[in-house]
């Protein structure tokens, strides 16, 4: 879908809401608007659980890592769960992404920014993660072992592939609001 598709089913969208007015005070407006921060920084602890979890399999694993690859794997894994970790505190930390007097087209676009921010930092924490699990395989059989390692890496370069190209799709979004924003 297009940027310019999507602009086109807003403006559709937006043109064919009914003609009854219904007035919103502006305290109504930065209530639902603090509702709406609220509920997405409920969300910010994900990211501490993710990096627990990589921690309880990646640092054992550094532990009782034999040869010198497969602690590069365990230590990769264990970046991955720092990455994360970074993401949702430069997440977190934006306590203000909108101002009060922003208007719902600002703050919208703010919302579509956190979650594309949000999408990328998922999928380079799993690219990093998978790669670091590809890198863990114990290498008796080198044939095997490489099979196995391609089929990791590859699974996270999918993965990475389709999370990001869902944050394209918010850019596009958020390059539309842009240009409704403008005018």
């Amino acid at each position: 879908m297009t940027g310019d598709a999507w602009g086109d089913d807003a403006r559709g969208i937006w043109q064919s809401q009914e003609s009854a007015v219904t007035r919103m005070s502006m305290e109504e407006m930065r209530a639902r608007a603090r509702r709406w921060n609220r509920e997405f920084e409920g969300t910010n602890w994900i990211a501490f659980a993710c990096a627990a979890v990589l921690l309880l399999f990646f640092v054992p694993m550094l532990l009782i890592s034999e040869t010198t690859l497969q602690r590069a794997g365990a230590a990769i894994g264990i970046v991955s769960a720092a990455y994360v970790v970074g993401v949702g505190l430069r997440i977190a930390s934006r306590r203000r992404w909108v101002d009060d007097s922003a208007t719902c087209v600002r703050a919208y676009k703010a919302q579509l920014e956190r979650r594309r921010q949000a999408d990328m930092g998922a999928a380079r924490t799993i690219l990093l993660m998978m790669t670091g699990c590809a890198l863990l395989g114990s290498p008796g059989d080198v044939g095997s072992w490489a099979l196995r390692a391609v089929g990791q890496l590859g699974a996270g370069i999918v993965v990475y592939v389709y999370i990001s190209r869902q944050a394209r799709r918010f850019q596009q979004r958020i390059a539309e609001l842009d240009r409704l924003d403008g005018d």
